[in-house]
């Protein structure tokens, strides 16, 4: 009825490794330290090509209200192709398998370790060789295409939290720049996404106004007062966490910290 090319993911590189042990050494004595989290709440980023209204139905039974972000497009050209990021990604080729055939081609380059899971399929081999990891027959009760595509979201939920640390209510997903506060994903600016990876890194431990500078800027000469605007707009951002906060630390610099009761 269905196929499924099996996948290694790398979820974790030695750098990755090396990363969250500084982690952990660094933030022992904190409130609460950054811990590998399978928060599996957080909803799915699902794109959806050329979805037929049978395949729509599956998908939203497979996936109810809340636990995905779903965006559908009809083509490679959708806005939505630039994102960094996706959980998931489902293909209906029914009407037309060569540029299913594409879609998969191009979708697996983009994102290589996201999901692909093809459906309404008529000749199942040339798609998995194409890239997807499953593929289910255009004859295929609907119950198997929707017991289908929920498996796929489990794979996917599996490997997108394997991937996350959280501290508190925030959760970072470094590999793939994706922040969450409070369930809610939050969109940061490049240099942003540098002041959290740090505070984050080292969190509930003080980082210097020396080392922020360095590591944020790098060479460059910020303004005198640009880490306090930039450190405003990241509090912004987490504002509604109601367990992390970014702390000034009067004549030393910032750390990430368990927000006061």
């Amino acid at each position: 009825m269905f196929a499924t090319r099996r996948t290694r993911r790398y979820l974790f590189s030695p750098q990755r490794t090396s990363d969250l042990r500084q982690l952990s050494r660094a933030t022992i004595g904190s409130p609460f330290p950054p811990v590998m989290t399978s928060e599996l709440a957080l909803p799915l980023t699902v794109l959806v090509f050329g979805a037929s209204d049978d395949s729509l139905a599956s998908l939203h039974t497979a996936l109810p209200d809340g636990e995905a972000e779903i965006e559908q497009l009809t083509s490679f050209a959708g806005a939505n192709v630039n994102r960094d990021f996706i959980d998931l990604c489902i293909v209906d080729v029914s009407i037309d398998e060569e540029d299913g055939r594409e879609i998969i081609r191009r979708a697996r380059r983009r994102w290589p370790t996201a999901g692909i899971c093809c459906v309404g399929c008529r000749d199942v081999i040339p798609l998995l060789e194409a890239g997807a990891d499953d593929a289910v027959r255009l004859d295929s009760p609907r119950e198997v295409v929707v017991a289908q595509i929920s498996a796929a979201a489990r794979r996917a939920r599996i490997a997108s939290a394997q991937l996350r640390v959280a501290y508190g209510d925030v959760v970072y997903d470094r590999e793939a720049r994706r922040v969450w506060c409070a369930g809610r994903e939050i969109s940061l600016t490049p240099r942003e996404l540098r002041l959290f990876d740090i505070l984050f890194r080292r969190a509930g431990v003080p980082v210097s106004v020396d080392t922020l500078h360095d590591y944020v800027w790098n060479d460059e000469s910020p303004v005198s007062n640009a880490l306090a605007v930039y450190v405003s707009y990241l509090r912004r951002k987490l504002g509604d966490s109601r367990l992390a906060a970014v702390e000034t630390m009067r004549g030393v610099g910032y750390r990430l910290t368990r927000k006061a009761e």
